[in-house]
């Protein structure tokens, strides 16, 4: 058995709708902690609520001020299938701060009762209160999402997703935003992402705000 410890060479590549059950998979897999599993539970409305998130985030945007997703996978190199994902959101200079919540980027919870409503609105909420301090309406690429399946870490399939989106920030010239775990913060400050000072208006954060700042130009 390929060691976990050995590099390999990732491939990025954008994710489509017939990648669907597989980046279920990944998810699960790579979010199945206990408290997360509280918030998105891995259950028949679980899944059905992931089939709706990746669906929206496939559908076309509605135009070229609008929030654009792009929802990007690496493979596995023998078997081709997705084994670590990253959702981006590509954020246009001056948009509306209330398009922005959780309720317009994913699905609703409402009709699943396996969701509570109140607990993944708490999960999401702090972020973006954080998020919008940091940023305000200034463009930016906002990385929402990343993860690896547990046997296929530190192969440099996390660090090729995380510069694909510094590599989008540079050429747009903005900044870039995220929010890290504890494990996940090396990786980032690694790419040039800074822990923000938020305390003030976050109590008990979980998780650290990180903004990577506009490359300068040359």
């Amino acid at each position: 058995m390929a060691s976990t410890d050995r590099p390999t060479t990732a491939v990025v590549e954008r994710a489509s709708v017939s990648d669907i059950p597989e980046l279920i998979t990944v998810w699960w897999d790579a979010f199945g902690s206990e408290h997360m599993q509280r918030i998105f539970p891995q259950t028949p409305d679980g899944r059905i609520w992931l089939e709706r998130a990746f669906k929206q985030f496939f559908a076309p945007v509605k135009g070229p001020d609008e929030l654009k997703t792009e929802c990007l996978i690496v493979r596995s190199p023998d078997t081709g299938i997705p084994v670590a994902i990253a959702i981006y959101r590509i954020v246009p200079e001056g948009y509306d701060t209330a398009k922005q919540t959780w309720r317009a980027r994913w699905p609703a919870v409402d009709d699943l009762p396996d969701f509570s409503d109140a607990a993944v609105d708490e999960f999401f909420s702090r972020m973006e209160k954080a998020h919008a301090y940091v940023l305000g309406n200034r463009g930016h690429v906002f990385l929402e999402v990343l993860g690896t399946m547990a046997t296929f870490q530190k192969r440099g399939y996390g660090t090729a997703l995380v510069k694909w989106g510094t590599d989008l920030a540079d050429q747009l010239g903005v900044e870039c935003y995220l929010d890290a775990s504890p494990a996940g913060k090396p990786l980032y400050e690694a790419h040039g992402y800074v822990e923000q000072d938020v305390p003030a208006i976050i109590d008990n954060q979980s998780s650290a705000s990180m903004l990577r700042p506009k490359k300068l130009q040359a």
